[in-house]
């Protein structure tokens, strides 16, 4: 008796056993090969044990009581794969991870939510963020350790050292992680203002002045080292320079966008911009090129060709419009995320920028007799020198100078570059391409279409509206359900996480269809997504959360308020609230609108340069601020005429016929059309032409 009990004992405990490592071996193998993501797609062979965020991953740690890795990249991202070659491709590099982590790979453009949490983790850990970035946090999520790029030899050492400290100094590595979580915490308070009005035209003075100190006079944009088109900077210093007549400041603008067109940053042969320079000449591209930048370029560009009259910034429009149609445009109408800075070739070895560089054998077998100016317009000398006998094509006097320098007029030297380009675009086109990520992000869908509308408002050519209509239609279509917004293409379930980005940006994107039509469908849909927004992400400091994530992170709710290569969502958020509260004639909506502006006024005195949409949103408040209401038989014709100046202090409600639209309501007559030009719906004596609604609105 006894020793079947015995035995039963053993075959029991070898049963458990068999059922720990069963268990086990489910969780400890790579799990990516059955996501949707390309970037977690692309990490689906390596040897590490990745595994996509969620319960899985995060409750295995807890109940092994392993620290977790957290790697985040995406798809085009250069130095995210140079990483994966020389570590995570790697079996020893494996075998530490496997054995001492629970391994997990987000793709950020998927989970932008994850992205941001641990990047003002990284931020405040090391003073700077990037990707990859690589996250070391304990069980429940925490962060103790944080980098980006990080070499093979290095990353092993780092993973064996903070796993020691987790098990020989615990209660350190605790108290550092409660530091870290209670930072990340601290900056989403806004803490506020008991002032009515804070902003004055002289604080708003020196708020841009601190920010011009942060600029590269001599090549344009921000900073000394790498180079980022920053597109709130451009707008904001634009509108500044502008209302205030600065001439320094408004120069500044002009030379950086002439330095972005010309510069390496910029695809010459088929269009669009790569993500940013690597010198501050805007010459050498990370060569990624990502949709987010060339939709608001569109945006810049245009505001820009108002005030400049320039035709290259006009040229550029058309330049995006072509690439993003190419090259970046699904079968039904939506914007593709981005396009990789590398060449995967069948051999296995990858080169960044290969596509886009040229030998001089290249160029002189392409051009033949056309080499010689070619080669002194795109600087095939030490100036547009990149490495290993490769050139990185860079402009550096302007068409009309050089037109001149060969005895051609501009016209007639256009046309021959567009010759030459369309001869270099076939020959490149033979090349192995780098791999386009074919994911939707709706996000920047909305912000494309918030370019589209902006290039339709600078030269009245309607290819820019109709493509804006197209992409709201198949966003309406294939990533909308009721109120629910599917992020992207990879994630499209009723019960995922919610983004507001993808809320705020369409809702811009809406009014901007209003602002271009007239037709007042786009107000009451940005209206009812408006609403939703409250509902779904509003917070009680006043300002909106980043998404509703439900899984157990470290903090509790992420608040985004910092301007970076894209602005921020409550930004953006603030300005739809202005504008539908004066279309609308919606007092809450403008209560709150100026209630957010003031509460963030210290944190754009602390860090002006993260807050410059901040900073542009400001003037609505602090200067008049203009409702054009046009009614009347020409209404609509009338609007046009105004879209094609620069008036950033304005809103215009326009209408052929009677409309119960609150700028508009008992403003109809039949035999004229009139202009009222108004502040907060208190109008002056109404106006027949556009030239005397400008007098009064520079009166």
């Amino acid at each position: 008796m006894k020793l079947l009990n015995i035995k039963s004992l053993l075959l029991f405990f070898l049963g458990f056993i068999l059922c720990v490592n069963i268990a086990s071996s489910q969780v400890m193998e790579n799990k990516l090969s059955q996501e949707k993501s390309l970037y977690l797609k692309q990490h689906a062979s390596n040897p590490v044990h990745w595994l996509p965020w969620g319960e899985e991953a995060l409750s295995s740690a807890q109940k092994l009581d392993k620290l977790i890795v957290i790697s985040v990249g995406y798809s085009s991202c250069h130095w995210c794969h140079v990483m994966e070659e020389e570590s995570f491709e790697k079996q020893d590099v494996a075998d530490v991870m496997n054995q001492k982590f629970i391994n997990i790979k987000v793709d950020r453009e998927e989970r932008p939510d994850i992205d941001e949490i641990y990047m003002k983790a990284l931020v405040l850990m090391t003073g700077s963020g990037g990707w990859p970035m690589n996250i070391i946090a304990l069980p429940d999520g925490t962060p103790i350790w944080g980098g980006t790029y990080v070499p093979k030899t290095q990353w092993v050492q780092v993973l064996n050292q903070v796993e020691e400290f987790y098990r020989t100094r615990r209660s350190d590595i605790l108290e550092y992680a409660k530091n870290v979580k209670e930072g990340v915490q601290k900056e989403a308070l806004v803490t506020p203002t008991a002032d009515k009005e804070i902003y004055s035209n002289k604080l708003q003075n020196e708020l841009a002045e601190n920010a011009y100190k942060f600029t590269d006079k001599i090549n344009g944009g921000f900073g000394n080292s790498q180079k980022f088109p920053l597109p709130s900077m451009l707008n904001f210093f634009l509108r500044f320079s502008t209302e205030n007549d600065n001439i320094e400041m408004k120069k500044f603008v002009k030379k950086t966008l002439f330095k972005i067109a010309q510069g390496g940053i910029n695809d010459r042969v088929e269009g669009g911009f790569h993500r940013y320079t690597v010198d501050n000449m805007w010459h050498i591209p990370h060569f990624e090129k990502m949709l987010y930048d060339n939709a608001q370029l569109l945006s810049v560009f245009s505001k820009a060709y108002k005030v400049f009259k320039e035709p290259r910034f006009k040229e550029e429009l058309y330049n995006v419009y072509n690439f993003l149609d190419l090259k970046m445009s699904s079968p039904n109408n939506l914007i593709y995320s981005s396009i990789s800075a590398d060449t995967n070739y069948e051999d296995g070895s990858k080169e960044e920028g290969d596509f886009y560089v040229w030998n001089k054998n290249e160029l002189k077998q392409v051009l033949k007799q056309d080499y010689k100016w070619v080669s002194d317009y795109y600087s095939i000398n030490d100036k547009g020198y990149w490495e290993k006998e490769n050139y990185v094509f860079i402009q550096t006097i302007s068409d009309k100078e050089f037109a001149s320098n060969i005895n051609l007029d501009l016209n007639q030297f256009k046309e021959k570059l567009k010759l030459v380009n369309k001869k270099l675009y076939n020959f490149r086109e033979k090349r192995v391409k780098p791999i386009t990520d074919t994911k939707i992000v709706f996000s920047w869908n909305a912000l494309t279409i918030r370019g589209m509308a902006d290039s339709f408002k600078a030269t009245g050519d309607k290819i820019f509206l109709e493509k804006a209509l197209s992409i709201e239609k198949a966003l309406s279509e294939k990533m909308t359900s009721n109120n629910i917004i599917f992020h992207s293409n990879s994630s499209k379930k009723l019960d995922q996480v919610l983004f507001f980005e993808d809320y705020s940006y369409y809702i811009d994107a809406l009014i901007g269809l209003y602002e271009v039509t007239f037709n007042e469908k786009w107000l009451v849909k940005a209206n009812d997504f408006t609403q939703f927004s409250n509902e779904t992400f509003l917070e009680s400091n006043g300002y909106f959360k980043f998404s509703t994530t439900k899984e157990t992170l470290y903090t509790n709710t992420l608040i985004n308020l910092e301007d970076g290569v894209t602005p921020s969502a409550n930004s953006v958020m603030n300005f739809n609230l202005f504008r539908l509260g004066h279309y609308l004639g919606n007092k809450q909506y403008n209560q709150h609108s100026k209630t957010m502006i003031n509460n963030i006024s210290g944190k754009i005195k602390e860090r002006v340069t993260d807050h410059l949409f901040w900073l542009w949103l400001s003037h609505n408040y602090s200067n008049k601020f203009y409702e054009l209401a046009i009614n009347g038989e020409n209404a609509k014709q009338k609007a046009e005429e105004l879209m094609l100046k620069y008036l950033p202090n304005t809103l215009t409600a326009a209408s052929n016929k009677s409309s119960e639209l609150y700028l508009l309501k008992d403003r109809y007559f039949e035999e004229e059309t009139y202009i009222y030009v108004c502040v907060d719906n208190t109008c002056k004596f109404p106006v027949t032409t556009i030239e005397e609604a400008e007098a009064l609105l520079n009166d």
